[in-house]
């Protein structure tokens, strides 16, 4: 273990690797934009761009506690995906509550090898760790998503959002971390999980697929639930919190912003949960960060879980949310003459480029500003309209360059992209007593 230990904590990240990450965060986005009716990932349009990079950023640097250490040191295919979760408390403390199942069971194709080590559950939920092998022969192999099947083949269905570590001493080696949301309770009965390959990351055209059989066995969970009714004012907007749960995988809170706003909000960019000991659970930098319904104005933002710590007292504070004057929340541009029509009035919007299909631009973010501000856009005439894939990079300066490949479609400019991130914020100081 000691070794182990010494090993992951000065682990260096080549760049190539970086870039890859963050362009397959960017094609993961790009599909789950695809799947509007799913609620599970929408809010996960840049957070999984951003997970993609934090992921491999915090890599270099991996500090576990000893008693996670001690958790995990006999458990057989783990220590690859520490990385993964080592900004997770309460995936961690899971682990360390033997809230862990070892699955251990591995599939192979001609082009890939992949091995399902173990699952975490809770009432509705699944996080399956896995590590993919590729073959020297053919080394360009990209998990494209998942599918779950019953004994007889057919699709259960759900949602669900991964991201994969690569090793930095074999390009051949990942390790892969996914949550998968039922409809419903978990099934206990015994299922397939389908991996599904892809050799070009751009199409997502599948080319394999390995199936691996597995029955969950953990202990039944039950999540705690409190019920908050309470709004805030933030600046002069009204938040209402409707409601936390705590389950062994992650605390979402459930939020409604006032439709009478005159801030379109984007988001919190430091909501967290404290006990009476001062001791944090801040946001999933890994994973979901976020989700929502198109027939619901509720969002549920997930954090850390506490549900394996005991606690006489927890509070709910924030103090600053992403946010702007709604009549300021779009960018326009003309592709034909490839200049910028509106955007926000601090114009941080520069240097729109096209070159056939492929769009670039740049925005001035901040310090620690890593998102992505689009989504699906719309032409003149209201046709709603989404990137064949999309690019990502942060620059020197505080620049952020985005890139994005228009649909082969026909459209009229001008093009409208409603903006989902943009730096700029206002701030509070809101503690919440919830328990």
């Amino acid at each position: 273990m000691k070794k182990w230990k010494e090993e992951i904590e000065k682990r260096e990240v080549p760049a190539e690797r970086l870039d890859q990450a963050i362009q397959i965060g960017f094609e993961t986005a790009k599909r789950n934009r695809e799947n509007k009716k799913r609620g599970f990932l929408k809010r996960g349009l840049w957070s999984t761009a951003v997970a993609a990079i934090l992921m491999l950023v915090f890599v270099t640097s991996i500090r576990v506690s000893p008693a996670f250490a001690n958790a995990v040191s006999s458990i057989p295919g783990f220590s690859g995906i520490v990385e993964l979760i080592q900004d997770n408390k309460g995936i961690q403390m899971a682990i360390e509550n033997e809230h862990y199942q070892i699955i251990g069971t591995t599939g192979e194709t001609e082009g890939v090898k992949v091995t399902l080590e173990g699952i975490i559950t809770d009432e509705t939920s699944l996080i399956v760790f896995s590590k993919i092998e590729n073959n020297k022969k053919h080394p360009e192999r990209y998990l494209n998503r998942y599918r779950i099947l019953d004994t007889d083949g057919k699709e259960i269905p759900n949602d669900q959002s991964f991201g994969t570590s690569w090793n930095p001493k074999n390009d051949l080696l990942a390790t892969n971390t996914t949550e998968i949301k039922f409809k419903g309770p978990v099934p206990t009965e015994e299922m397939i999980l389908e991996y599904r390959f892809a050799d070009d990351i751009r199409d997502g055209q599948v080319i394999e697929t390995i199936q691996i059989p597995f029955k969950v066995e953990l202990k039944p969970v039950k999540r705690e639930q409190y019920a908050v009714n309470k709004t805030v004012v933030v600046d002069g907007q009204k938040i209402h919190i409707h409601s936390i749960t705590i389950g062994p995988i992650k605390t979402a809170v459930e939020v409604e912003y006032d439709a009478e706003n005159t801030k379109k909000i984007f988001g919190f960019e430091d909501l967290q949960i404290v006990d009476e000991k001062g001791e944090v659970w801040s946001a999933i930098k890994n994973g979901s960060s976020a989700s929502w319904s198109e027939d619901s104005p509720v969002i549920s933002y997930f954090l850390q879980s506490n549900y394996f710590r005991d606690t006489q007292h927890l509070y709910l504070q924030f103090n600053k949310l992403m946010a702007m004057d709604k009549d300021e929340a779009e960018l326009i541009i003309d592709t034909e003459t490839q200049k910028i029509l509106k955007q926000p009035r601090d114009e941080r919007f520069n240097n729109l480029k096209i070159t056939g299909s492929h769009l670039e631009i740049e925005l001035k973010g901040g310090k620690g500003y890593y998102h992505d501000p689009f989504s699906t856009f719309y032409d003149v005439e209201g046709k709603a309209l989404s990137p064949k894939s999309g690019s990502f990079y942060p620059g020197a300066d505080d620049i952020n360059y985005f890139g994005l490949e228009l649909p082969d479609v026909e459209f009229k400019n001008p093009l409208k992209f409603p903006l989902h991130a943009y730096p700029s914020y206002i701030k509070g100081d809101v503690k919440i007593k919830i328990k």
